[in-house]
């Protein structure tokens, strides 16, 4: 299993590339993307930047009012609060800008249709792996990232992933899958998760 999706078969210049289709025995329990979450999550941003900057305009008048009512006794201590109040909301919106940005990458990374392919042959995403050359599978966190991620490691140290909450199935029902369809050599490692 390699990091870049499959080679597909040659195709004549100027035509569509052919798309290999995954095969029968990793198709029993398919798993498709749910991106809706992931669009969900990136409108929330765009909501949160409007927020910190009206909350920015808002901190602006009333530090203002503050200022013209006290102008004639405004300190040192005054700048120093007023430019401590603008910095953490300014690196508060920039922070907002930065998810929102990442969260609409992820967005892009997303396709319609299969994510993951479990069979009792093997697995299938963007190629094929059968079981035997399974080393193991693990759910790991997003983080800053967003969605946690199912890693998919290979016999020979090559890894895949697919962003599991934003999969038409829940990663206890991944785990299930895998469970039943290897015949029980291999799980999902889900404890990360919950750590």
């Amino acid at each position: 299993m390699s990091q870049q999706p499959v080679a597909h078969v040659d195709a004549p210049a100027g035509s569509a590339p052919t798309w290999t289709p995954p095969p029968r025995e990793a198709l029993d329990f398919p798993i498709f993307f749910d991106p809706e979450p992931a669009v969900a999550r990136y409108h929330a941003f765009r909501k949160g930047i409007r927020g910190r900057l009206f909350g920015i305009v808002l901190s602006l008048v009333i530090w203002g009012v503050i200022g013209w009512f006290n102008r004639d006794n405004l300190d040192t201590f005054f700048w120093t609060i007023f430019g401590m109040s603008m910095g953490l909301s300014v690196a508060l919106l920039v922070r907002t800008i930065v998810q929102s940005v990442m969260a609409k990458r992820a967005i892009g990374r997303l396709h319609e249709g299969l994510a993951l392919g479990i069979g009792r042959g093997g697995l299938y995403l963007d190629d094929y792996l059968a079981w035997e050359d399974v080393d193991h599978l693990v759910a790991v966190p997003g983080g800053a990232r967003g969605s946690g991620r199912l890693v998919i490691v290979a016999t020979n140290g090559a890894w895949r992933e697919v962003p599991v909450d934003w999969l038409s199935h829940a990663p206890s029902a991944v785990d299930n899958a895998v469970r039943a369809l290897s015949g029980n050599r291999h799980h999902v490692d889900l404890e990360p998760l919950d750590s």
